[in-house]
């Protein structure tokens, strides 16, 4: 094994322990959140969304924006892939754009937000310190 495998293989295991586990906190918490959605536990959120029409598209979104990149970031670093990496720093960055774009809908208000942000941060900064131990 040569090459980035390799150097994957050997990155410093807090780093991809953090963004490992930051990766599964946030799948479990897409799960979670989406299963809100389209039961109704947040009605009142998706109420102030003028411009949709239910809770379909919020719990889509999400899914697709925020469970399927952790969800990928996730499976790629427990199978040790040399690209997973690269893919975590990807899904930290969406997770951190998504938690910013929300802020004009619904604003910082739950705790949830600050706690996404930061764990978005946090996954990213891992992931790319994961990352440039691999390429080293």
């Amino acid at each position: 094994m040569t090459g980035t495998r390799a150097r994957a293989l050997v990155a410093p295991p807090r780093a991809r322990t953090v963004a490992l586990a930051l990766d599964g906190l946030t799948v479990v918490g897409a799960v979670a959140g989406v299963q809100g959605f389209l039961s109704g536990q947040f009605d009142p959120l998706v109420s102030r969304l003028s411009f949709v029409d239910g809770p379909a598209v919020p719990a889509l979104a999400l899914g697709l924006c925020v469970g399927l990149p952790q969800a990928v970031a996730l499976t790629l670093g427990l199978r040790r892939h040399a690209r997973a990496p690269e893919v975590g720093v990807g899904a930290g960055v969406v997770l951190t754009g998504w938690v910013l774009a929300q802020l004009p809908l619904i604003g910082w208000t739950s705790p949830v937000q600050w706690a996404f942000f930061a764990v978005g941060v946090g996954e990213s900064v891992a992931a790319l310190l994961w990352w440039r131990a691999a390429v080293d």
